[in-house]
């Protein structure tokens, strides 16, 4: 078993409907026991434990000396709706597989400036997931047109519009450093005329409405450069101006936007009468699941996966982190004295690997289960080692077995 840091262990406890449930937290991390239902309206507990880890010079996750308290909200890099989603919040009842999620400035090897390069991440355990990103320095869909400057002075509107060539997408200025935020990345807002009125009705790009580079045939106006993406897939790179690209990213997405809002149900009159407040009937837990689409892992992870990061700096531009091979292991007592222990679920793993001081790099795991809260009197918890756990039984066990 991993040794606990904490000073002693936390007792709590809970009244519910008249019984009282004890809970023993004998790891070094934060919790919170809450209570939430499924899509049929039942309801049951849950359990999350979240630990802060430092993330050395060799690549190892060290429990961190000062916990980081659990994001009880949705928490932006500015203000709600005009910034990127920075860390989602830990309250959500179950996700059913492991969402992976960065918090990372792309660093160009070497530190020399240049137009572009490459990012990404890479997790190996059971499955092996792997993303990566180009990141670019500033650069625009410029306009072309057929005749010059001055000749365009004295020409309407739709006569420009006749000699205006299309877009070209201008070489990227170099660059040292890249945020991965989604306000670099493709969508935006498109203004739509709206019959009847003076004022453009602003359409966005559901996927991404922070993003740029979306360029409509008949409504973008053509007298200006558009500001293009500055990150993108390595394996679907910008080329086409009409084409509005997915986002590329590793943040997290906000409930509010697409592939995701639509996996949190139908809310519509019916909902409104006879369901309401609980989830609708097409609710699923993958609303929980934050992580961009391409780095929501296969399964649940483990503990023990390799990370690979490559392009957030250094002099090769590739780093090597080791999961600490922890599991947090509940037991659960229930009515009556009977006790059941196994390991919960780590469902999400968040770097923040985006100061350019290395040394302040943290990772974040989060592990969670649901539990009957009718039937448990107790629970206890504590951080163990999964080698230990996953070693198969010595012979002075099996005899006392």
């Amino acid at each position: 078993m991993v040794p606990s840091r904490s000073s002693s262990p936390a007792r709590s406890s809970t009244t519910i409907e008249g019984r009282t449930m004890e809970m023993l937290n004998l790891s070094p991390f934060p919790n919170l026991r809450f209570f939430n239902t499924d899509n049929e309206g039942r309801e049951f507990g849950v359990l999350l434990v979240k630990g802060t880890y430092d993330i050395t010079a060799d690549g190892r996750l060290v429990v961190a000396d000062e916990q980081e308290p659990l994001v009880l909200t949705d928490t932006y890099h500015g203000a709600l709706n005009t910034s990127s989603l920075r860390v989602p919040s830990d309250i959500v009842p179950k996700k059913p597989r492991a969402d992976v999620i960065l918090n990372a400035v792309a660093r160009v090897p070497g530190g020399l400036a240049r137009p572009s390069w490459t990012c990404g991440v890479r997790v190996e355990g059971e499955h092996v997931l792997e993303r990566r990103l180009r990141v670019t320095g500033p650069r625009v869909w410029e306009p072309v047109w057929g005749v010059s400057e001055r000749a365009r002075a004295t020409m309407s509107a739709a006569e420009r519009r006749r000699v205006f060539g299309g877009w070209r997408l201008s070489e990227p200025e170099p660059a040292s450093e890249v945020p991965i935020r989604y306000e670099l990345a493709s969508g935006g807002l498109l203004a739509r005329p709206q019959e009847g009125s003076d004022e453009a009705f602003l359409e966005a790009d559901e996927r991404n409405p922070l993003g740029c580079g979306w360029i409509d045939p008949a409504l973008t106006p053509i007298e200006a450069p558009v500001s293009a993406p500055r990150i993108e897939a390595a394996d679907a790179p910008i080329r086409e101006p009409h084409h509005l690209y997915a986002p590329a990213g590793f943040g997290p997405i906000p409930p509010a936007w697409l592939p995701r809002r639509p996996l949190g149900g139908t809310y519509d009159a019916h909902w409104r009468a006879h369901v309401w407040p609980n989830w609708p009937a097409d609710y699923d837990f993958a609303y929980h699941n934050s992580a961009h689409p391409d780095l929501v892992y296969p399964d649940l992870l483990i503990g023990d996966e390799t990370v690979r990061l490559f392009g957030f700096g250094g002099e090769d531009g590739e780093r090597v982190i080791r999961l600490p091979g922890h599991a947090i292991v509940l037991e659960v007592t229930r009515a009556g004295g009977r006790a059941h222990a196994a390991p919960i679920e780590l469902d999400t793993l968040y770097l923040d690997v985006a100061d350019p001081d290395p040394r302040r790099h943290r990772a974040h795991l989060s592990w969670r289960t649901i539990f009957d809260h009718r039937e448990v009197e107790g629970l206890t918890f504590l951080l163990a080692d999964l080698a230990e756990l996953m070693a198969p039984p010595s012979t002075e066990t099996e005899k006392r077995s």
